[in-house]
């Protein structure tokens, strides 16, 4: 059974915010109960198999381990384990028969392979963890979280090597209130996390159980603080995985305590997508980008006192053979007008207002004022068909509203690029302002979620400084699969400006990825998240063994792309065939040793469109 987006969402809706009041470390064990440390266990009945023997079909069979020393350790300690654990036990009320709660006896008497959550489980004695490399070394999936295995039997520190032998992995330390990272972040379109947009942001809480920083090759999301500032890589890992010798390893650094604040319910969809990659079941699902592409970027001037810096911003794109954007100030522009006509050769020019003040709060008669200003300013530069030209905008400081967004759209505007505030993930979205207007006519709004010029100069770094930080942030953004948008200003890109010096060195790393990132103007952007919308995937229950999907009048999507996950580590697609004839043959492209692509890069028509997947 394959679940999507919805297994877990009623029972998280169940759950309220309890807090369950254990740290990590600093308190002394308590006596055991006689059971766990006298019960003698029967043989270990698992054997390891060699990985070429293993069976690459799905595994039905998810369990939930009951530690019974975790739950006296908790219970001494003024917490309670089976809060925890009820998490997990909401969460798989719709496996029904396929999920079982398991004791001490049972794991060590030996597990049919599955998946095995190891739910906060911080006390594993030397049996429990000899049957859980038993279970892993015959092909079981393991999916642990926080601190399992950091105390022994008894109730001592052992630190972290169980876990970190398990998925290859170093926990580097906590995530504390001083650090304000409480945000996860997850990864779009990659095989563990593909069902939530590149870069989500979900509030983790405040808890006792301090969540642990992980360094590891292999993630699906990190940590960050609400600006998502770009911290350095081995201290923000949150969730890591491993595949090896037939099995698959997930690792959470935080604990359950941390879903109760998940309001908007985008955890269970992210289990969802963890599970079916533990089971080995295979998922197919629709990527953000375009022709294989993993991420976007979007490279735009702010183009607004010194007008004239604007040349030195296209000489570096059109070195790069890059295309950008052009946010013009237009009471500023019409002074410039041989430099907007010179830019709108290669790139894209937008509206940035006619003066340099923002749109919030403004009666709706005074904004729309100000705009048709803006767009008679603009058509004095451009000519008269400078309204069906001029298609993108952005707001002074950042500053608008709803208001702003309707009547932007009454004059012809197709999308905005707006501030971090405006959105949790990185990605772009279409306007809420107005209900009843559908995706071929609402705005499309576009999140700058990456840090600015004006960013950099009031953190007052050095040239080193700024360069390390905003390398960061663009490998963060690729392999978030998100939105980047690089927001430079005019009158600070003076040939000795700290942007002129960031930005080629930054355009050279676009040019290393030319293959998997789409590099494109505003009006680019816009016009493949409309055409992308149009795309609509029929999603059945087990793993995929074909992909169904409609494409919605008017049509004309070129390029749609659907990830395919692999049961096995490189056990890649090998061949998507078209169950009608005259159908449209994609390409197949392998992504990674867990995924593999389905592109379309010919223009597809309006219709239902139907293949078989063969691995």
């Amino acid at each position: 059974m394959l679940c999507i987006y919805s297994s877990g969402k009623a029972a998280f809706q169940k759950m309220g915010r309890r807090a369950v009041g254990l740290a990590l470390v600093g308190f002394v064990f308590a006596a055991m109960p006689v059971i766990a440390a006298t019960e003698v266990p029967p043989p270990i009945a698992a054997t390891a198999i060699p990985a070429a023997a293993l069976p690459v079909r799905a595994m039905d069979i998810v369990y939930l381990y009951a530690s019974p020393i975790t739950s006296v350790f908790f219970k001494e300690n003024g917490a309670s384990y089976d809060t925890l654990k009820q998490h997990w036990r909401e969460y798989f009320r719709p496996y029904g028969g396929s999920y079982r709660e398991v004791s001490r006896t049972s794991l060590l008497a030996g597990l049919k392979p599955g998946v095995l959550v190891l739910g906060s489980a911080i006390l594993l004695d030397v049996q429990e963890r000899k049957a859980i490399n038993a279970f892993v070394d015959a092909g079981g999936s393991i999916l642990a979280t926080w601190g399992t295995g950091a105390r022994n039997g008894k109730g001592q520190w052992a630190g972290y090597d169980f876990v970190e032998d398990l998925l290859q992995m170093k926990i580097t330390g906590k995530v504390t209130n001083e650090n304000a990272e409480h945000f996860l972040n997850t990864f779009g379109d990659s095989p563990l996390t593909w069902a939530l947009p590149g870069g989500d942001r979900i509030f983790l809480g405040e808890v006792a159980e301090t969540p642990l920083r992980v360094d590891s090759p292999r993630l699906a999301a990190r940590y960050f603080d609400w600006q998502r500032y770009p911290a350095a890589k081995s201290t923000n890992g949150a969730i890591a995985f491993l595949e090896k010798g037939g099995s698959r390893r997930v690792y959470f650094g935080f604990a359950e305590s941390s879903w109760e604040y998940d309001d908007r319910l985008e955890l269970p969809k992210m289990l969802d997508a963890i599970m079916a990659w533990l089971k080995r079941e295979p998922s197919v699902y629709k990527a953000a980008w375009p022709n294989g592409d993993l991420s976007a970027q979007l490279l735009e001037m702010d183009t607004e006192d010194k007008y004239f810096n604007a040349v030195n911003f296209a000489r570096d794109l059109d070195e790069a053979k890059l295309r950008g954007t052009f946010y013009s100030l237009t009471s500023v522009a019409t002074k410039n007008k041989d430099i907007v006509k010179k830019l709108a050769e290669k790139h894209e020019i937008g509206y940035h207002a006619e003066i340099h003040f923002g749109f919030k709060g403004k009666a709706p008669e005074v904004q729309q004022e100000r705009l048709n200003k803006m767009v008679a300013e603009m058509q004095d530069i451009v000519g008269v068909r400078a309204l069906p030209k001029v298609t993108g905008f952005r707001a002074p400081t950042e500053s608008w509203d709803e208001n702003t967004e309707k009547q932007l759209r009454k004059l012809g505007i197709r999308h905005h690029v707006v501030g971090p505030n405006a959105s949790e993930d990185r990605m772009p979205f279409f306007s809420r302002s107005e209900l009843g207007v559908g995706p071929e006519d609402a705005l499309v709004v576009l999140p700058r979620t990456q840090m600015d010029d004006l960013n950099y100069q009031k953190l007052k770094l050095s040239i080193a400084e700024a360069s390390e930080l905003i390398t960061l942030d663009f490998d963060y953004l690729n392999e978030s699969g998100a939105l980047g948008v690089l927001s430079v200003h005019s009158q600070n890109y003076a040939a000795d400006g700290l942007m002129a010096k960031l930005t080629p060195p930054y355009i050279k790393r676009l040019q290393q990825h030319r293959e998997d990132i789409f590099v494109a103007s505003g009006e680019e952007i816009e016009a493949w998240w409309r055409a992308r919308d149009r795309v609509t995937q029929k999603v059945e229950k087990g793993p995929a063994t074909k992909l169904v999907f409609d494409v919605r009048s008017p049509g004309n999507v070129k390029g749609v792309t659907f990830f395919v996950t692999h049961a096995v580590a490189e056990a890649v697609l090998k061949a998507v065939k078209p169950t009608k004839p005259d159908t449209p043959q994609p390409e197949l492209k392998r992504i990674d040793a867990y995924r593999s692509a389905i592109i379309f890069r010919q223009e597809l028509k309006a219709g239902r469109y139907e293949y078989s997947l063969e691995f």
